[in-house]
This record gives C-alpha cells, structure tokens and sequence, in this order.
C-alpha cells in the first residue's frame, strides 16, 4: 500500500477550489462565466467535489447475472428497426441483420402480416423481439396471440415486448381509456407465464423526441406510470405485478453527461415510486430500451446524424440500457448503408471500447453524481405539481402536457432558426454544397391529442428544404 506521504500536496476543500477560481477571474462574475444551465433548471458548475452528489455515490446494477458462463456483467442488446412489406424479403433482411450482429429486432406492425413466415427459422429464446403497432393495436395483439399458439411456442422461448401502453392509445385518439386498461390487463395475464417478455411499454421517449427537455421527459413519463398503475391496482393487479411486467422505453440525446444521468435516475425513481407503493422491485429487476434521439437529428446533413448517433448510443448503455435501439433518421427508408451504421455502432462500442466490461462505468463521477442529485430533487418536485393538479391524465385531457412541449419544442426551433443555438452540420460548420445529401423533407402535421416526433432543425428546414 502506497504510504500518504507520497503525495505531498495538502487536501483541498470546495471552498478553496472555488476561493482560486474567483481569483483567477480578476473580477469576473462567477455564475455568468463559469455556470450554465440545461433543461432549464440543471445547473453545470466549474468543479465538483465528492460531497456534491453524495447520496449518489454507489453503483447501479442495471441488469441481473447472465445466465451463460463466461458472459460479461453488463449485458444490453443491439436491436434494429424491420418494417415488413413484403414476408419474404423482411425474413431475409431479418437472418442477415442477426447473422451480422444484431441481438434482437423491433417490428413495425401493422396487425395483418404473416408472423411464421416473418420469422421463419429466428430463434426466438436468444434475441430480444419488441412488436410495435404501427395502426391498429388490437389487431397486432391478436396477431402476436394467433403466431404464439400457433407454433406451440414455449414460455422460455420469447424475449421482449411490446411497445404499447393504454396511455399509448390516447396519443392515438382512442378515448376510451377504460377500455385500453381492460386491454392492457388481459395483455398482462395472457403473458405472465413469459417471464422475460413485457407486454406493456411504458414510452418516456415520446415527449423528448417532440422537443422536450430530459426533466420534461421523466416528469410526463413517470406521471403516465403513476396514472397506470392506479388504473391497474383499482382493477386488482398488484404494483409489484404489474412493474414486472413493464418495460420503459427512454430515449439519449444531444447532452451526453446530462443523459447518462437521467437514465440513471430513471432507474432510481422506478425503483423508489414501486417501494412507496408497497413493492420491493430491485433496480436491476426494471427492462430498460434507450432508442437514440429523433429529435436531435436534421434532414440537412446525415453526415452529422451519424456522429450524434454514436455518442447517443454510449449514453444509452453507460446510463444503464438493457436494450440498445439505434433508430436510422430515414427510419422505414433508410439505406442499406443507414441500417448497416445504426446496427454496427453498438457492436463497436461493445467490441472495442468494452462497454460490457463494468456494470456501472460512470459509477464515482463527481459532476454525473451533482447531476443525478439535481435531476432527481427537480423531477420529484414537477411530480408532486403535476399531482397536484390533477394528474397525468387530467393533465393529458386539458392538453396542458401538450402545451408544455410544444412551448419547449417551439422556444429551441426558433433559437435555431435565429442561430442563437448552433447546431453542427445545420446552421454552423454546413457541409459545402454539392458535398452533403440532404434528407427527404416531409412536413410535420400534428393533431391536437399526438405528440409527434420533430427535430430541432425542423423550422429550419421549412426555410431550406421544403421547397427545394
């Protein structure tokens, strides 16, 4: 053991730091030149010392053991987007994405496509299958029922979920919440005896892909699993029963440090939220899916998308993804190159930076701790508000939670639009002409109950794109 005494420097307290900093300042305002701020209320500060975050400060099992010998502790899967068109094709698209890497698939559905022979000769016990209803849920729940008995499929044998909640459904305009719970509970005791297959998904990823902050994103999110789970306890399933069969599909995005943070506390507040209502689900018990960010992403430049994907998908499995879903920008029209990229990223990040290696890398950071504290007492103050006044579903039906992204989302597109905002590859750094391929440019309508996925570049592209 190295003797102290080696180290001949004397301990520096936070005062001191900050006593040599306003020094060398000379005069300087300290908060105007050295602090800043994200999702409005984060304050990032020039040092941090280890009493900052201190009720932070122990690692987070994000996942429980493998059960594989010789299998690395932290263990997330590499899933890719399929939008089956034609059967044949999409099955073929399917072997070669998992024959080159992918650990699991996310289906875009419809409710009427053949499911044997989408996933003819897949085996289902090794990778993750998400079935996300891209028009009408019934059907597609019908459909993943009819496919299951149909192959005598074995309750070992599927691993996954689906990408749908009843609050799903009103962002759908289907009004008939008490119905979508009746839907949601014969989905939770159909799949029970699948115990690593989750039928309801709670979806926290909506609010920051149509523009809001990461504080907005885990105050809405956990709100709607508070309003399901008084839904579900009033109809006799139980808080434990119910988390665990719930998956939570969170996105990363543009502040690299601030994200790894709030999946982290993401996972604390579940965990804290099922304890107060009498459960004991542990936090590594909780599936977690992190999609990258739509929102970050501009149809000026996908040269650009590119990189944000990569540091997006570090984000992602450093703050504790059990599922990694890098989402190509074009989505259903993404090149075979686009795919290629959005599959390979994760299998980079695991090959050759051993993100695999440690359970919690960012576990003793000073400033993700600082952070993690922050995000934490500024969540369970917005929940305790939105509580207050009425609920996640009151709050849905007076479209106040519209109101409050829309006014996020509209504030960054202007300042954007203005240049107040730099974005690399949009409006600073633009990639000279004739050496960049724009994206196809749709213009976004949105309907009074949807919160449809937009992008910060998005005003800025009417002004470029729309009529080129």
């Amino acid at each position: 053991m190295i003797e102290r005494d080696f180290y001949p420097f004397p301990d520096s307290s936070y005062n001191d730091w900050i006593e040599q900093i306003q020094k060398d300042l000379k005069g300087k305002d300290f908060d105007s030149t050295l602090t800043s701020k994200v999702w409005e209320h984060i304050k990032i500060s020039p040092c941090y010392t280890k009493e900052a975050g201190k009720a932070f400060s122990h690692p987070i099992l994000f996942n429980q053991p493998s059960p594989y010998p010789g299998q690395n502790p932290r263990i997330s899967s590499n899933v890719v987007s399929i939008f089956p068109e034609d059967e044949k094709s999409a099955n073929k698209e399917i072997l070669e994405t998992l024959n080159n890497g992918a650990e699991g698939l996310v289906l875009h559905l419809t409710g009427i496509e053949n499911l044997n022979q989408i996933l003819r000769g897949v085996l289902t016990e090794y990778i993750q299958i998400y079935f996300n209803p891209i028009d009408d849920p019934a059907a597609m729940f019908s459909q993943i029922e009819n496919w299951i008995e149909s192959i005598s499929l074995r309750t070992d044998m599927l691993n996954g979920g689906i990408l749908w909640s009843p609050s799903s459904s009103l962002f759908m305009g289907h009004e008939q919440w008490d119905q979508e719970i009746s839907t949601g509970i014969s989905l939770l005791n159909y799949f029970k005896k699948f115990k690593n297959f989750f039928p309801i998904t709670i979806d926290l990823a909506r609010y920051a892909n149509a523009g809001g902050t990461g504080i907005q994103e885990l105050t809405f999110g956990l709100g709607e699993l508070v309003e399901l789970l008084d839904a579900f306890v009033s109809k006799g399933i139980s808080v434990s029963e119910a988390i665990e069969q719930f998956a939570f599909l969170a996105s990363a995005g543009e502040l690299h440090f601030p994200e790894i943070a709030k999946l982290k506390v993401l996972r604390i507040l579940i965990s804290e939220l099922a304890l107060n209502l009498g459960a004991s689900n542990s936090e590594d018990s909780f599936h977690l899916i992190v999609s990258t960010s739509l929102w970050t992403k501009s149809r000026m430049d996908k040269n650009s998308n590119l990189i944000r994907q990569t540091y997006e998908t570090m984000a992602g499995i450093i703050g504790g993804a059990n599922s990694i879903w890098v989402r190509p920008v074009s989505e259903k029209t993404a090149s075979v190159l686009e795919k290629r990229i959005a599959r390979n990223i994760p299998i980079i990040l695991k090959e050759e930076s051993y993100l695999d290696k440690i359970m919690d890398p960012s576990a003793g950071a000073y400033f993700l701790e600082d952070l993690e504290k922050q995000i934490h007492e500024k969540v369970l103050a917005q929940l305790a508000e939105l509580e207050k006044n009425g609920g996640w579903k009151v709050n849905f039906d007076s479209r106040i939670i519209h109101e409050q992204i829309k006014s996020t989302r509209n504030f960054i597109q202007e300042s954007v639009l203005q240049g107040d905002k730099k974005l690399v590859g949009v409006n600073k750094y633009q990639g000279k002409a004739g050496t960049v391929e724009n994206l196809s440019f749709e213009k976004i309508e949105e309907k009074d109950f949807e919160l449809l996925p937009s992008r910060a570049s998005y005003l800025l592209e009417i002004q470029n794109l729309a009529n080129s």
